[in-house]
């Protein structure tokens, strides 16, 4: 610009002066100081002016336009800023969560039991050698079996069930009488709670309770009792024990039904509890909807604001018939038996004389994993920095498509492989329940974290352990 102008004026300069001098010089005329000041000077720089008016009135305008643009880029970057923070608080807002209490935990696999079977996962257990197994050549192969297991089915032995199907069948009702046996102790609180609360707030129940004999003595005839050998207390409303039975969908085609029911009403029946205030309902779950049959059903489960939930999960496929069946279509199939239980209620149930183990809390329609950490863990910085893995993963550890998709889903919180743990080996191909199992294990992880649940089946949904201290 500078140039344009010295240039623009030397060249008007020049011209205007020669044509003075030649014009003065021809008239012979005598010019003061004022003349050469004005034609020398004022006149060039006029006239240099009129010429780069045109030039100025652009510059002028761009210089404008460049104003405008930038107060309009600066707006909207301010209205972006703005809808972005509007975006993560409405992101926030839209996350739903499932809020649960766990009362009572219990799992067992050929592992071991609740935290050994963590151990096994941490130390890459392998399967071992089955001799009571045998594939097409005679020849043993590998299992999951849990050995301590064969002794009981031999005592339980059940003469009904014929020939093939005794092997697996004994062994599920072995494995839900164990789960039973485990929670004894929950589910006498639960019956003792449901008797205080019916004597407090259902006539009608409260007459059946004092007819039953189980709360003056469990080996004594039914006798009418006197109403002052009873005392109530005032307990938070407690309506019914809902015991949900989740087995494999190809136990249709084989099951006892009603004899397994029996096993599971007579067995919370002699703790006390009326028929009334029990409701059995088994769940035949096939492998492809398992986990979001699972959530669900926790779900239901969060809304049931006056019941508690026993959640008994058992699977087996120990057994010859049923292996020669799959070996037909693989010749390196692994079984597999696992069995866990869980005693759940919504997150405002109370149980008298019991607190909740640790509470359960899964996000839905979380996108963001960060968002989902920072409302849960509030100190998972400190967690990540540790080594101990926190993460029970439910997909398959050998599908690459699986763990590229987990990477960058945990890479952004700084999750990273040696925080992770898959469930999925360690069941071999019985795969019907082995997710819920997997879940349901995820109790079990060490208390001073925060356990993390996960699978790609849900991708926007994350649950968390966390113990009673940790939440408040």
């Amino acid at each position: 610009m500078n140039k344009l102008m010295l240039g623009t004026f030397s060249s008007i300069f020049l011209l205007l002066s020669m044509v003075i001098i030649y014009y003065w010089r021809d008239i012979q005329y005598d010019p003061s100081a004022l003349d050469l000041v004005s034609y020398f000077f004022i006149l060039p720089v006029l006239l240099s002016l009129i010429l780069l008016a045109p030039y100025f009135i652009y510059q002028a305008y761009r210089a404008y336009i460049r104003r405008q643009e930038q107060q309009n880029r600066t707006l909207l970057e301010q209205q972006q800023l703005n809808k972005a923070q509007a975006d993560k608080e409405s992101k926030i807002e839209e996350i739903k969560w499932l809020n649960l209490n766990v009362f009572s935990s219990f799992a067992c696999h050929a592992f071991g039991e609740n935290e050994t079977i963590i151990d096994g996962l941490k130390n890459f257990k392998t399967p071992e050698l089955d001799y009571n197994l045998a594939n097409s050549y005679g020849l043993p192969v590998l299992s999951y079996r849990i050995h301590p297991l064969d002794h009981i089915v031999e005592l339980q032995e059940d003469e009904q069930n014929s020939g093939d199907q005794k092997g697996r069948l004994a062994r599920i009702k072995a494995l839900i009488q164990q789960q039973l046996e485990q929670q004894t102790e929950i589910l006498w609180q639960v019956a003792e709670h449901l008797k205080q609360s019916a004597l407090f707030y259902d006539s009608e129940l409260a007459y059946q309770y004092r007819m039953h004999p189980a709360w003056s003595n469990p080996h004594a005839p039914a006798i009418e009792k006197d109403d002052q050998d009873i005392s109530i207390e005032h307990v938070s409303r407690l309506n019914r024990l809902n015991v949900h039975l989740l087995l494999s969908d190809n136990l249709l085609q084989v099951g006892d039904e009603h004899l397994t029911q029996e096993i599971v009403l007579h067995f919370i029946q002699s703790l006390g509890v009326l028929s009334q205030q029990i409701h059995l309902q088994p769940h035949y779950i096939a492998q492809q909807n398992a986990y979001t049959y699972w959530l669900k059903l926790l779900e239901k489960i969060s809304t049931q604001s006056d019941e508690v939930s026993l959640l008994i999960n058992v699977d087996s496929e120990i057994d010859q018939t049923l292996l020669d069946e799959k070996m037909w279509q693989m010749d390196n199939y692994l079984a597999a038996e696992f069995s866990s239980s869980w005693c759940v209620a919504a997150a405002d149930v109370k149980i008298h004389n019991i607190e909740a183990i640790k509470v359960l809390k899964v996000a839905n329609d979380g996108d963001d994993l960060s968002i989902c950490l920072n409302q849960v863990v509030s100190h998972h910085a400190d967690q990540i920095q540790q080594e101990q893995p926190f993460v029970l993963v439910l997909d398959d550890a050998t599908d690459i498509k699986s763990i590229k998709k987990n990477s960058q889903r945990f890479a952004p919180t700084l999750i990273e492989t040696h925080h992770l743990l898959y469930t999925k080996p360690m069941l071999g191909h019985t795969q019907h329940l082995a997710k819920i199992f997997g879940f349901m294990l995820g109790m079990h992880l060490p208390e001073e974290m925060t356990a993390m649940i996960y699978s790609s089946d849900q991708a926007s949904t994350y649950a968390f352990f966390q113990t009673k201290i940790a939440e408040n």
